[in-house]
């Protein structure tokens, strides 16, 4: 009667150009177990600027074919309700977040597979205490039954890495996201992702950014890998590995 040993799968996918091998990751690392066809999922991607210089986001984007990888094998569980919510860094040179959709081709995926697109930006926002840290979460992650976090496999310059733990700061209220920078940006993004719970991760390394976080700073690696599992933080310790940190 020994109690079973609890194993947590993250699963390593060679990118091999097709959509199925986004939907082999998920399947390898159990992504979608307890995923209900009528739960409300929210795809939160990583969309840092938003095309305001005519440079590649290789690298410093979430590619729009990781997100129709994760939507068509949502659609073949029969998922109909679901979102992709991101807030961008709206203040940077005219950025914003519907701009980001357009220049990443999200919203041409989104349309194709029905889903809904909305700025986490605009909230509404609930209070979450983050130790003596009061914070705005927008209340569409808030509430959704199934986040799946969807970050770039990615360096930065003032945390080492920007990979799934870093990528829910993009569900905070743009003041609460300033207030990281100055209470303890590293110990924030910890307490931030007890108080939000990713359900499914997957890394979108299908290009891996060097110094960045952004390719004004960084240099783009074709690696052709994605990296999946239901733990984020053992999903950003592969991650990180892999990047030799």
């Amino acid at each position: 009667d020994r109690e079973q040993e609890h194993v947590i799968t993250v699963s390593v996918v060679k990118f091999d150009g097709s959509l199925d091998s986004i939907g082999r990751a998920i399947d390898l690392c159990g992504g979608f177990d307890g995923l209900d066809p009528v739960h409300k999922v929210l795809i939160k991607p990583n969309i840092t600027f938003s095309g305001w210089m005519p440079i590649p986001p290789y690298g410093m984007v979430t590619t729009s074919t990781v997100i129709e990888g994760i939507l068509r094998r949502l659609a073949e569980r029969g998922c109909r309700d679901v979102t992709i919510g991101e807030g961008s860094v709206a203040e940077s040179l005219g950025s914003s977040t519907w701009r980001g959709f357009r220049y990443t081709g999200i919203d041409r995926v989104a349309r194709r597979y029905g889903a809904r697109l909305i700025d986490l930006n605009e909230g509404p926002f609930e209070s979450r205490d983050l130790g003596d840290v009061k914070v705005g979460v927008s209340r569409a992650v808030a509430e959704c039954d199934f986040l799946i976090n969807v970050p770039v496999l990615k360096t930065h310059r003032q945390v080492k890495v920007s990979l799934a733990l870093k990528n829910l700061k993009g569900c905070l209220a743009i003041p609460s996201r300033k207030r990281f920078h100055h209470k303890g940006l590293e110990n924030l993004i910890c307490l931030l992702n007890d108080a939000v719970h990713s359900d499914l991760t997957v890394i979108d390394g299908i290009y891996m950014l060097e110094k960045g976080a952004d390719t004004l700073m960084g240099t783009a690696h074709r690696k052709d890998l994605l990296i999946a599992g239901r733990d984020a933080f053992l999903c950003d310790c592969v991650g990180a590995t892999i990047m030799g940190i």
